[in-house]
């Protein structure tokens, strides 16, 4: 039970479409509530193994991990808001058009395999206390952030979302992974990667002015403070 009792541990309960539909706002505050997560998933998988109680209900230990009404348990992130998405069609965060929705998931690839994922190599020492990261993973890595750039730059449209007029999975994605990734490329190299892309900032002052956005920033940033005291 040691994985229960130090944390973080993350397992969410929703129910099937019906009378008890999810609001549009309370949608939004689930969905990046997931995206937050796979940096929990990264520190958390760095620290503490998961226990047999949890990797019964995920096998691959890693988190979140969505409980559903009838018990049943799913994993993975993105398999997650894919659940969401068809099971919620009241409240879509992909367009209509197989192609739009081909884009929007382009977007989340870029911002997760080649921003957020190079980025991540340079996080323990960025996000730790006592972590340190050698001089060769920081040569590597700088190309590959500024491979992730150039993709963004040629895919993203921020008119005003990411991939267009309408909000999507992709801005919730962009809203969270964003900011590590700009706190550790200037940490490590003096300059912030995604300055190179001036309309980020106007998407981060965007999606800052949602409620759902705010209050998962707020209740991440508590959790952060105290996760960083726990011995390791």
């Amino acid at each position: 039970m040691e994985k229960l009792t130090r944390g973080p541990v993350l397992i969410m309960t929703v129910v099937p479409n019906g009378p008890m539909n999810m609001s549009k706002p309370l949608m939004h505050w689930f969905v990046y509530t997931i995206v937050v997560s796979s940096l929990v998933a990264y520190v958390a998988a760095a620290t503490l193994p998961a226990d047999a109680a949890y990797l019964a209900k995920n096998p691959t230990g890693k988190f979140p991990c969505l409980e559903l009404e009838d018990g049943t348990f799913i994993g993975e992130s993105k398999v997650i808001l894919n659940y969401l998405e068809d099971a919620y069609p009241a409240v879509p965060l992909l367009p209509a058009s197989p192609l739009a929705r081909a884009r929007v998931r382009e977007l989340m690839e870029v911002i997760d395999v080649y921003l957020e994922l190079p980025a991540r190599r340079l996080y323990r020492e960025v996000f730790s206390t006592s972590g340190k990261v050698s001089e060769e993973v920081k040569t590597t890595v700088r190309p590959l952030l500024a491979q992730g750039v150039t993709a963004l730059k040629a895919l993203g449209r921020f008119d005003p979302y990411i991939a267009g007029p309408d909000l999507s999975l992709a801005d919730f994605t962009a809203a969270f992974h964003f900011v590590p990734v700009s706190i550790a490329s200037k940490t490590i190299y003096g300059e912030d990667v995604l300055s190179a892309v001036p309309a980020v900032r106007r998407h981060r002052e965007l999606m800052d002015r949602r409620v759902a956005v705010r209050r998962v920033r707020a209740e991440q940033l508590a959790d952060q403070e105290s996760f960083m005291q726990r011995p390791t």
